[in-house]
């Protein structure tokens, strides 16, 4: 097939693929590949500076949302089986093209498009109320270093922002006196000013390091004891929690958004609250590093990823064409 992948470089969308941040960029760029590996041709419209082994057509920098469906629809290639809108308004999808087009919805969004795609169930059901399809979220698990060896510290990695449970995060290393390497984008300067640097400057077990990504990243992740997952709203999927299990450690999660169904291999890490949290970290009972890495490779590489889209890709081709001949009868 010929497919296009779009991602917004709206309003701050990294170049593919992403170096320290950006997981929808990190898994649009996985597809990209995988889809350019079977054989696909693929042409994907990106932020300027990306690297990929597809076609890359380079947003002019600084362009908005609209502007991003209006390009991609003036420089669409000749040929096209199906458009894959990535975009976070599916500003793509908006521009009622003729090429059959699927939105992924990496965000809670509610917006209405003609074939939504969610990344789980609970996104399908919540924000979609059933509608459309789902496909979970995929790395490549051999991209990842792995170890047996913990070295006794908690790990968040995250924005930093409040419904994503960092001061949880740090409520937790408090209350078991563990090590907490706090590690993210700050996105809200005032919560990290008022709330979470002074309790970092009182406890020196708690450390923030920044933003961080490729190897540095896979050295926190391998040797933690267990990541910290105690997000707050409903979190679409969390890829963190599959990078670190590929990395052989294991996940204490709250039971919001997606949790439930990424850590399903582990219900006993999932947590209804932060006392339980703190109880679990305490008690220090968690599956092998081998089980955790088994699990990822069994249900979330970037082949079962790509083979769900494809599948979408499929039906949506099929129910475009029946829709074609009916029109023309």
């Amino acid at each position: 097939m010929k497919i296009v992948q779009v991602i917004s470089n709206f309003p701050n969308a990294r170049p593919l693929p992403p170096t320290n941040q950006g997981g929808t960029e990190k898994i649009v760029y996985e597809l990209t590949e995988e889809l350019v590996r079977r054989g696909h041709r693929v042409v994907v419209f990106a932020s300027k500076g990306s690297r990929t082994k597809a076609k890359l057509i380079e947003y002019p920098k600084g362009m908005r949302d609209r502007g991003i469906g209006r390009f991609v629809a003036k420089r669409l290639p000749k040929g096209v089986h199906l458009i894959h809108d990535h975009t976070f308004t599916s500003t793509v999808d908006k521009q009622r093209l003729k090429v059959p087009t699927v939105s992924t919805l990496h965000l809670p969004v509610k917006h209405w498009v003609r074939h939504p795609i969610y990344v789980s169930k609970r996104a399908r059901q919540v924000m979609g109320k059933g509608r459309g399809y789902y496909v979970y979220n995929g790395i490549r698990p051999h991209e990842y270093e792995f170890s047996e060896v913990k070295k006794g510290y908690l790990l968040f990695i995250g924005r930093l922002l409040r419904v994503k449970g960092v001061l949880q995060a740090i409520e937790v290393a408090e209350k078991t006196n563990k090590r907490l390497i706090i590690s993210g984008p700050i996105k809200d300067k005032r919560l990290f000013v008022k709330e979470i640097a002074p309790r970092i400057r009182r406890n020196p077990r708690i450390r923030y390091v920044g933003a961080v990504g490729g190897k540095r990243k896979q050295q926190l992740l391998k040797h933690a004891s267990c990541l910290l997952f105690p997000t707050l709203w409903e979190e679409p999927f969390g890829l963190v929690m599959i990078e670190a299990m590929a990395c052989g450690t294991p996940v204490v999660a709250l039971r919001n958004g997606s949790v439930p169904e990424v850590m399903a291999g582990f219900p006993q890490l999932i947590c209804r609250s932060v006392p339980e949290m703190v109880r679990k970290v305490k008690a220090g009972k968690y599956p092998s590093p081998r089980a955790l890495r088994s699990y990822v490779i069994r249900r979330f590489t970037t082949r079962n990823m790509t083979d769900g889209y494809l599948r979408i890709y499929s039906k949506v081709l099929t129910a475009s064409r029946v829709q074609k001949r009916k029109g023309g009868r």
